[in-house]
């Protein structure tokens, strides 16, 4: 009897907590306080290590590029954190955070000689805005680069910045990205 009284007492307690539970989301894409559709750049690369760091705020990568006169950066813009692909085509603008950079190699405690330099305007050319098509989680693009103006011994970078979508959020960690290209 005692066992039938404590089996019938442990079914009561699950039934009654079970009651507790709500049909409404808590977290995810579908909840009330969610974000959204985030726009970030997709990592081009493994995150260079020890660059991120609680002094360092933006992920750093190294990409190399083969050398020549057009070579080609491939670079892609996501739209995350639903799960499905846009809703409509979301245009998603582009640009060069000069500042950026320059926060990053202070952030980092870079000397003169190994900071980081601005890859100069005339030797890139990159898109102003991308379409991320209805449907789509994402849009790959390229930024072409004249490596043979490098100079040896200097390092490059191109601080990259979505600077606008005309549709989700912006990522707080993944909308300015710093690529360090190399050329071999």
């Amino acid at each position: 009897m005692k066992k039938i009284f404590q089996s019938i007492l442990i079914l009561l307690t699950i039934v009654s907590f079970s009651s507790c539970l709500k049909d409404d989301t808590i977290i995810g894409p579908d909840s009330p306080n969610s974000a959204g559709a985030i726009i970030e750049f997709e990592n081009p690369d493994f995150i260079v290590a020890n660059t991120l760091t609680a002094t360092v705020k933006r992920a750093r990568y190294a990409v190399t590029v083969t050398k020549g006169a057009s070579s080609q950066l491939h670079m892609r813009v996501n739209y995350s954190g639903t799960g499905k692909g846009a809703p409509n085509d979301v245009t998603v603008n582009l640009g060069i955070d000069a500042a950026e950079l320059t926060l990053h190699n202070t952030q980092a405690a870079r000397t003169t000689a190994n900071a980081f330099n601005l890859i100069p305007a005339t030797w890139y050319t990159m898109p102003t805005s991308v379409i991320i098509p209805k449907g789509e989680t994402g849009v790959d693009f390229n930024i072409s680069i004249n490596t043979n103006n490098y100079v040896a011994g200097t390092l490059y970078a191109l601080p990259l910045k979505i600077t606008s979508a005309s549709s989700g959020t912006l990522s707080g960690n993944f909308g300015v990205i710093i690529v360090n290209v190399l050329a071999p």
